[in-house]
């Protein structure tokens, strides 16, 4: 049941190609320009981090995308079709949810791929894939607070309100600039949230450090808030 309603979820989406450009041309431009600023080749920690920033960076866009195209569906009664079907609530949120992180694949991948041939990053074959896979999995708390809002606000606002937390995340989480330049407050409050959590754990594994236990429990619990928040937001949602 979950895979057929996730490939319906997919159909529907590629079928509007917007969006790839979109999430494409952003983070790789700003890859380009930010990985050759300075004043002379960066370090391989310093390319690392720029290469998970920017790789997170785009991902956060595409799936922050989804936000509006929920709430359109809402006001095309689409939510309250779904309602009228056996698929239960967590079915419908969790396919939902991976048919919106499949969005971060190709920004993912594009920057990677730029870092590697452009920048000459390289990586032992364990440590892309380590790096690859958390870019992509640990995207989940966001693609569930992008379909929370979705469910939630009415129409156009929805598509402003996920352009507003895609450029708040992206900043004080960590993804354009490093924490290290920010004030000690919000140096502090940027470790809470889950997407300074995920840039360094995905930058971790990339430089083959030991994992850290606290991002990870972060990660995680903001994954089940958020989580809930976008099941209760569906339920509201698909009754309006």
């Amino acid at each position: 049941m979950l895979l057929g309603y996730l490939r319906l979820e997919l159909l529907r989406t590629v079928r509007d190609a917007g969006f790839l450009i979109m999430s494409l041309a952003a983070p790789v431009l700003m890859y380009l320009l930010i990985s050759h600023l300075g004043g002379g080749p960066p370090s391989h920690a310093e390319a690392v981090h720029n290469l998970a920033g920017m790789a997170g960076f785009g991902a956060l866009g595409a799936v922050m995308t989804t936000s509006g195209g929920i709430a359109e569906d809402k006001k095309a009664g689409w939510l309250r079709q779904l309602r009228l079907t056996p698929l239960p609530t967590l079915t419908v949120v969790v396919g939902r949810g991976i048919a919106a992180m499949c969005l971060a694949v190709p920004p993912i991948l594009a920057v990677s791929l730029l870092a590697a041939v452009v920048n000459g990053v390289t990586m032992s074959a364990s440590e892309w894939v380590g790096m690859l896979a958390l870019l992509w999995v640990g995207i989940v708390p966001v693609a569930m607070l992008a379909l929370g809002f979705g469910y939630l606000v009415e129409g156009a606002k929805a598509h402003s309100v996920g352009l507003v937390s895609y450029l708040l995340l992206s900043v004080v989480g960590g993804l354009l600039i490093d924490t290290r330049n920010f004030p000690h407050w919000l140096a502090r409050i940027s470790g809470w949230t889950p997407v300074n959590r995920y840039k360094q754990i995905a930058s971790d594994l990339a430089l083959g450090n030991t994992l850290n236990l606290t991002a990870l429990a972060t990660l995680l619990a903001w994954s089940a808030a958020l989580a809930a928040f976008a099941v209760i937001g569906y339920r509201k949602g698909a009754t309006a």
